[in-house]
């Protein structure tokens, strides 16, 4: 579809004039520079001459069919200009001009009459507020900030990026790099092409191998998500603005758990799309990525330096890496090449008894061999004389990398003016500090276990949904949430286990629900308003006397006056650990599932973990282990073990039932005990999304 938005073969700059200062301009010395390959037509206010080619004054003087309108004028005037290229059938804009929703209301309302008028004329828009499209492969470089054709690179990297300064600065460093970008476009305000868009063409595009993309807000996060999934090429997202800013369901414990963050983060893992904090991690996971895979974590460190040597082993031990142990032989061999042999041979290897460049590479050659080894780091140091030798090795490791199909991350240490000279001119990445290097190569490890896991697919549990359906629409159709038994009934349909109740609406009736349930029983305050029981002593536990029950169903009642409707009899769960299992509706990312310890551990560790539905059984074990304390669940210090495969029965069906209700803003199911044999769902709460 974005295909002639890419190649096009005639573009025409509009905005342009002969001032040195003019904008648009530069977009036309950018074409020239770069030398497009298309035409290229110039429009402005005024007659003249740019470039050796004529200005013309207004759209009304150009051919029909130019396939792309590069559009740098004052805001007010663009709405005009779209509809001269309508009439044009010019079927493609680039707005590059500012002034719209990010500058004012008044902004807002033209940007919404641009893409009006694009809509009658069928046009689709790149921006408004960016930079611009560049395309290397056919140098359609269609941005205003001035560009040197010597210094920007040609790669296989294509960028999204939501900023224009950050266009800049990631087109800068990946050169400097000498990795080189493929394609980029400076989205802008996004009004009508987005990410998803730009996405569906570079995952076909040939020239592109990886794909990075710099955003602020996710607007379609499931279909980002579905995207990365079809996909073999890495994705890098380097998301900005993680600040808390959607609505929380002050309602729901689960709601106060899981921060927007924190679904991003969950969101981008579940579909290995790897998340950069900042530009140097996404600079590092690029090099990493043009390295053959860390398919492991055995990792053998080689340095001329000691004390480099046990700084890189701490920061493996961090990113979960085990240094190789050495066989017996191999120590051997390699302590024969040293000449004073004070150093003894381990891993980290320190090669600092040895000057020999030739050595370096028969050790290097022998590691890379060892079947168990994943990777290495090769840590070197060199001014002066050793510059040029320096050069082959770094050839060399390169070349062994790809040979043995290992990543050797090549960290150099050496005269400014020689680290920018490796950079530019060697297609090998360079990493100048071991912290950078390893974190690298756990995004390849990660990114290679992710790809090799056969994914299985979600289970589609025989369930009752047609109950659970008439108790949602029954509460939607009063405008309100469903009340405790409801909820409860509601996940029981889902054939998530629920502790035994009665609810009775008269005092009397207390002695046959606690006879027929068994004490001692919770008793439970149940009201159509949205109240929370707690807040009000509204729960009561460990009730075993008929006395006691009603003396709590005369308080509850008395205090609860026009909510209260009745009392839930519960039988006591007190054995087994208490979990809370919850559900939210992320506003990109749609269904969440949440898990977290419940109890005293909620407080002692603070942490949930999340997954976006739907969820398959690797994604509940992961949720239930990656939570502090989650190994309590196997049991400790003689404790019987806990039925984990139950409480990952229970995940699943709660991701069934969120996924299947889309009217479901928020789920709580707190607590779950789960038991040696079972687990229990005690309390239940749903909230229903307003409007829905």
């Amino acid at each position: 579809m974005l295909e002639q938005l890419f190649y096009p073969k005639s573009v025409v700059v509009v905005g342009v004039s002969e001032n040195p200062e003019n904008l648009a301009r530069v977009i036309a010395q950018n074409l020239f520079e770069f030398q497009f390959n298309g035409e290229i037509f110039l429009v402005g206010r005024r007659r003249g001459i740019l470039f050796g080619r004529e200005i013309y004054p207004t759209m009304e003087h150009l051919r029909e069919g130019i396939d792309v309108s590069i559009i740098l004028t004052p805001a007010h005037t663009i709405p005009e200009i779209m509809e001269a290229c309508g009439r044009k059938k010019i079927r493609w804009a680039i707005i590059e001009s500012g002034g719209f929703s990010e500058y004012s209301e008044e902004g807002a309302k033209l940007e919404k009459e641009v893409l009006r008028i694009a809509r009658k004329w069928g046009i689709r828009i790149v921006g408004p507020n960016g930079i611009g499209v560049i395309n290397l492969e056919n140098n359609f470089v269609a941005a205003f900030p001035p560009l040197n054709r010597k210094i920007i690179r040609k790669g296989k990297v294509s960028l999204l990026v939501q900023s224009g300064g950050v266009s800049l600065t990631y087109l800068n460093l990946l050169s400097s790099a000498n990795i080189g970008v493929s394609k980029m476009v400076s989205m802008g305000n996004k009004i009508d092409l987005n990410e998803i868009d730009y996405l569906q063409y570079l995952i076909q595009d040939p020239q592109t191998e990886i794909i990075g993309l710099y955003l602020e807000s996710i607007q379609r996060g499931r279909e980002l998500l579905e995207m990365a999934r079809s996909t073999s090429k890495p994705i890098i997202l380097h998301k900005a603005n993680i600040g808390e800013t959607s609505k929380e369901i002050a309602k729901l414990h689960t709601s106060a758990l899981a921060n927007d963050d924190h679904i991003v983060e969950t969101a981008l893992k579940q579909a290995d799309i790897i998340r950069a904090k900042d530009f140097r991690s996404f600079i590092n996971a690029v090099k990493v990525l043009s390295l053959p895979p860390m398919k492991g974590n055995d990792l053998v460190i080689l340095s001329r330096s000691g004390g480099i040597a046990i700084i890189a082993a701490d920061s493996a031990e961090r990113y979960g890496f085990r240094l190789f142990p050495m066989k017996k032989s191999f120590q051997e061999r390699i302590h024969n090449y040293f000449r004073a042999k004070v150093i003894k041979p381990t891993n980290p290897l320190d090669l600092g008894d040895l000057f020999d460049f030739n050595l370096y590479i028969k050790i290097l050659e022998q590691v890379l061999k060892i079947k168990g080894v994943d990777g290495m780091i090769f840590q070197h140091a060199a001014i002066g004389d050793e510059i040029q030798p320096s050069r082959r090795l770094i050839h060399t490791a390169k070349e062994l990398s790809f040979r043995y199909q290992k990543p050797v991350a090549f960290c150099y240490l050496t005269e400014e003016e020689e680290l920018a000279f490796i950079k530019r001119t060697f297609d090998f990445p360079i990493f100048t500090e071991p912290e950078d290097a390893l974190s690298a190569l756990a995004v390849s490890r990660e990114h290679y276990r992710k790809r090799s896991l056969s994914k299985e697919k979600p289970p589609d549990y025989s369930v009752d949904f047609n109950r659970a359906k008439r108790l949602i629409r029954k509460a939607r159709k009063e405008k309100r949430d469903p009340t405790l038994p409801e909820a409860l009934e509601v996940i029981r349909a889902y054939g998530i286990p629920v502790a035994d109740y009665q609810v009775i609406y008269r005092k009397e009736d207390l002695t046959k629900a606690m006879g027929k349930i068994g004490s001692p029983v919770a008793l439970k305050f149940i009201s159509k308003e949205g109240i929370h029981k707690s807040d009000i002593g509204g729960v009561a536990l460990h009730i075993d006397q008929i006395e006691k029950a009603e003396e709590v169903y005369d308080r509850m009642k008395r205090i609860g006056s026009q909510k209260f409707i009745g009392i839930l009899v519960q039988k006591m769960v007190s054995e087994g650990k208490e979990v809370i299992l919850g559900g939210k509706r992320d506003p990109s990312f749609g269904p969440v599932v949440l898990f977290g310890l419940g109890g005293i551990y909620v407080e002692v560790f603070k942490e949930t973990s999340l997954r976006v539905a739907p969820l398959c059984r690797d994604d509940a074990e992961e949720m239930i282990f990656e939570v502090k304390g989650g190994n309590l669940l196997k049991g400790v210090r003689g404790e019987r073990p806990s039925d984990i495969s139950a409480l990952i029965e229970n995940l699943l069906r709660l991701s069934q039932l969120m996924v299947d209700f889309p009217e479901i803003e928020g789920i709580d199911i707190n607590p779950v005990m789960v038991l040696e044999k079972g687990a229990i769902a005690v309390d239940a709460r749903i909230i229903l999304r307003e409007g829905s």
